[in-house]
């Protein structure tokens, strides 16, 4: 029997987004799929075989984008919705990632003779409305007047969904799918007992994903001063060239410089590695909006730490005890100050015995419910009834 074909589109390059990747792969199990994203930064992810991937325009940079003049973005845009048009015209559901996506997604379905469900997933939410002088403007008010028309609109969070019905008066179905990794990928370290040893007498603070001044960098890196000598603290991902001289500068005004070790963003599939040598993994955002409140449910590197059995320490704001304060490997600091974030790691690193478990409690919480095949499966669900559904309508 032939598969149905599920087309999934982000107005991106899809290998940076995991809960993307994860979805794909999870779908690709029952589905074949047509995935079409943007041209732009190297393709590094491997898809299963019967995921046709169309990278759509002529490839750049994404900071070679971002320097376009209006007029270029807006036809390359609308290039993007004519050819995604093309290659989803058979496909019997549409999932869209964020407001590009969606709206490009909309256009496709304007053109269609026959009914074809949609679903959103939103990934960051945005609070204000950008200028009409910019295509992001134009692109947001279209996603804001034609959500009704979507089956389901996915976000990372409850706090994230309310948030958005209350700002788009949308009176639609939402559902909650957290940014949890896929156990199939994040599969035990061989040596994980063996590891635990050695990394609570080599320790080491990771922090993987963003990197920024803007979410308690300066703050972590002065609880050094206030941390056991051994104690480093290693960074890797993508940093802008003006918050790494201001760490440098800074590290080297705390006496500090040889404990903070930078590395540049490495592809998806070789960031395992890195996390699993770690002692300890960090999530601290400020109370800057809506999407660093809610960081909970919808970051990915809590729960990628905790995959690859590393006890954690977020920030102490309610959000993130609503759904973590019961679990053992988990610690809280105060974002803004340095003193907090320094107990944090040494009522981690204090003891062998707590840190072996906090770090297997870490493991099993993830294999047995923070993992994206779980969090995924209702929505998977969701997405065979209206197959099905659309499947009979247009027959």
């Amino acid at each position: 029997m032939t598969k149905k074909i599920i087309g999934m589109l982000i107005y991106a390059n899809p290998d940076h987004y995991p809960p993307t990747i994860n979805a794909v792969h999870l779908l690709s199990e029952h589905f074949d799929v047509i995935l079409v994203g943007r041209n732009q930064d190297p393709a590094i992810w491997k898809y299963p075989s019967n995921v046709k991937v169309h990278r759509l325009g002529k490839y750049t940079s994404v900071r070679e984008r971002e320097k376009q003049s209006f007029e270029t973005k807006l036809w390359e845009y609308i290039n993007f919705v004519a050819q995604a048009y093309k290659l989803l015209k058979d496909v019997s559901l549409i999932y869209a990632y964020d407001y590009f996506a969606y709206t490009a997604a909309y256009g496709c379905l304007l053109l269609q003779p026959k009914d074809i469900p949609l679903i959103y997933h939103n990934h960051d939410l945005n609070e204000k409305l950008f200028s009409l002088s910019s295509l992001s403007g134009w692109v947001q008010r279209g996603e804001r007047k034609w959500v009704h028309k979507a089956n389901f609109v996915i976000f990372p969070s409850q706090e994230r969904a309310l948030f958005f019905k209350k700002l788009t008066n949308f009176l639609g179905k939402t559902m909650v799918v957290p940014n949890f990794p896929r156990k199939s990928y994040f599969q035990e370290h061989p040596n994980f007992p063996n590891l635990l040893l050695e990394r609570f007498h080599n320790p080491q603070i990771l922090l993987q994903g963003t990197i920024s001044v803007k979410n308690s960098l300066l703050e972590l890196i002065e609880s050094l001063d206030f941390l056991n000598q051994l104690i480093e603290i290693k960074l890797i991902g993508y940093i802008q060239e003006e918050d790494k001289l201001v760490i440098r500068n800074f590290s080297i005004t705390k006496n500090v410089a040889e404990r903070v070790k930078y590395f540049p963003p490495v592809p998806y599939n070789d960031l395992p590695p890195h996390t699993w040598k770690a002692s300890l993994g960090i999530c601290l955002y400020k109370k800057t909006g809506i999407n660093h409140q809610t960081m909970g449910t919808a970051s990915n590197k809590i729960y990628e730490y905790a995959a690859c059995g590393l006890p954690v320490i977020v920030s102490d704001q309610p959000n993130y005890r609503e759904h973590l304060a019961s679990e053992s490997w988990v610690r809280f600091a105060d974002p803004d100050n340095p003193k907090s974030i320094a107990s944090a790691v040494e009522d981690i690193m204090s003891d062998f015995d707590k840190y072996q478990a906090m770090c297997l409690a870490a493991r099993q919480a993830f294999e047995e419910r923070y993992n994206y095949e779980s969090a995924f499966y209702p929505l998977f669900k969701k997405i065979q009834e209206l197959v099905c559904g659309s499947e009979v309508k247009n027959e």
